[in-house]
């Protein structure tokens, strides 16, 4: 009988067994209770209850651990047990009070109040408020200037498992990188190099937030690039060749290496330019060329003797239709080919 009586006892402890004070109450804290301690486990029993006593569970502090527990008890009885009707949860817990409070109260008597402290269990892995972002930059913001700032919010309840981690998987874009800030649990993407709409308009790439216990989320990030208007039109060539003959006008029977062009140094933006001829060389030929402002073809409109001259350089200009400061520069070496005269 004896043997029994200390496993019986023994069994209590592990529970958790406690005793009421209907005269003088009880403050007792239960120490740390983990979760997930499952719905249906015992969270305490309490024995040797006078028979003239009458016990009820109510809530102290706050009324969340009524949603938890159950007292299995009968009026009149010695023992009562209190049981979970739902898994222990301290993100929903600790969003009330501190700790797991309750009292088993004597009817017409004191409070009996207890206390345990809910272990958080790192089930809650951090979360990013979407999936995907997208924005715009421009693409003259300075080095160094932050272009997103984004939190991963993690729901435990502890201090530690709410530490977040954050990095950017390969392949990592080498013109972005990425700060943490320890005090918002945040992180920055900041740009490193300067960005240039002309090599990349576009960057993607995915942002992984990840706790201590390796619980992760991630987040797709599309940075498009603003072209702004900072650059000057420009020629495909430095040089171009172009022939006529002799005693004649009109166009160059031949140009190489290729058609004579200029467009906007800024691809995306694509303004207009516009032609001129700026110098002649020798320049007492310089009424003898002109060139269509559009289309930046050269025509001869006076006709050249080979016997007075071999070759002419021709430099012209291309601006920016709205903005003249906005300019390049090219030469075309024109040949005049001879003519037998003589025939003629």
């Amino acid at each position: 009988m004896a043997l029994f009586t200390v496993v019986i006892i023994l069994a209590c402890l592990h529970v958790g067994s406690a005793y009421i004070d209907c005269v003088h109450g009880s403050y007792i804290y239960r120490g740390i209770t983990d979760e997930p301690y499952e719905r249906g486990n015992i969270l305490e029993t309490i024995t040797d209850i006078s028979p003239d006593d009458r016990l009820v569970l109510e809530p102290y502090l706050c009324a969340i651990a009524m949603e938890y527990l159950e007292l299995d008890y009968t009026a009149g009885s010695s023992t009562a047990t209190l049981r979970l009707i739902k898994s222990l949860d301290a993100d929903e817990i600790m969003m009330y009070a501190d700790a797991f409070y309750y009292s088993i109260t004597c009817v017409g008597g004191a409070k009996n109040i207890r206390k345990h402290t809910i272990g958080d269990l790192n089930d809650n892995p951090p979360v990013f408020p979407t999936k995907s972002y997208g924005f715009t930059v421009s693409e003259e913001i300075p080095v160094g200037k932050t272009v997103l700032s984004v939190t991963a919010t993690d729901n435990d309840v502890s201090a530690l498992s709410k530490v977040t981690l954050y990095s950017i998987l390969p392949p990592v874009p080498e013109d972005f990188g990425l700060s943490e800030d320890a005090q918002t649990n945040s992180c920055n993407i900041k740009l490193t190099k300067p960005l240039n709409y002309n090599k990349i308009q576009h960057y993607k790439f995915t942002l992984l937030a990840r706790d201590v216990g390796s619980l992760t989320d991630t987040m797709i990030v599309e940075i498009a690039v603003k072209d702004e208007d900072n650059l000057n039109p420009y020629f495909n060539h430095g040089l171009y060749k172009a022939s006529i003959k002799e005693n004649q006008v009109g166009h160059f029977s031949h140009i190489t290496p290729e058609a004579i062009k200029a467009q906007d140094g800024d691809k995306g933006i694509n303004t207009s330019v516009v032609y001129s001829l700026t110098t002649v060389i020798p320049n007492q030929y310089q009424n003898n060329f002109e060139i269509d402002r559009k289309s930046g073809v050269i025509s001869v409109t006076k006709a050249l003797d080979r016997e007075e001259i071999e070759q002419i350089s021709v430099i012209i200009q291309a601006a920016q239709e709205n903005d003249a400061r906005k300019t390049a520069e090219t030469v075309v070496m024109v040949t005049i080919e001879d003519v037998n005269d003589i025939l003629q």
